[in-house]
């Protein structure tokens, strides 16, 4: 079965509307990616951007080390998305998000990357409702 069709099961199984459960997946997500980002001075946490449409390319001033201003940011998106507009992004453009990510220049605080763990388990939560 495929994602979003078991997307739509849980959905329909758990008794939610799809725009509803489509903001929770994202912000649980977008969060746990945010908070899974290692921080020495914030800005790589801070630096995570969401947007519809199309993938944010620049990058932004921000130091974030708690993550709470960028975790917000994410949860305001959300809140604005128009029913039926299921396309969103979270980019970090950071040179060194990357190497973070996929070439392990955290082996400590982020040995699985940061995307990649929290997606898995989304996905896994999701496969096995």
């Amino acid at each position: 079965m495929s994602f979003s069709l078991s997307v739509a099961k849980f959905a329909k199984e758990a008794g939610m509307e799809i725009h509803a459960l489509h903001q929770a997946i994202v912000i649980e997500l977008f969060s746990s990616v945010i908070m899974d980002t290692p921080v020495l001075e914030g800005r790589l946490r801070g630096n995570w951007i969401i947007t519809s449409g199309e993938a944010a390319t620049g990058e932004v001033e921000i130091e974030d080390p708690e993550g709470n201003v960028t975790v917000a940011k994410v949860v305001e998106h959300m809140g604005n998305i128009p029913k039926g507009d299921f396309e969103v992004f979270l980019a970090n453009n950071l040179p060194y998000a990357y190497r973070i990510e996929f070439d392990g220049w955290s082996k400590k605080k982020a040995p699985e990357g940061m995307v990649r763990k929290n997606l898995v388990r989304i996905i896994s939560n999701i496969e096995a409702s």
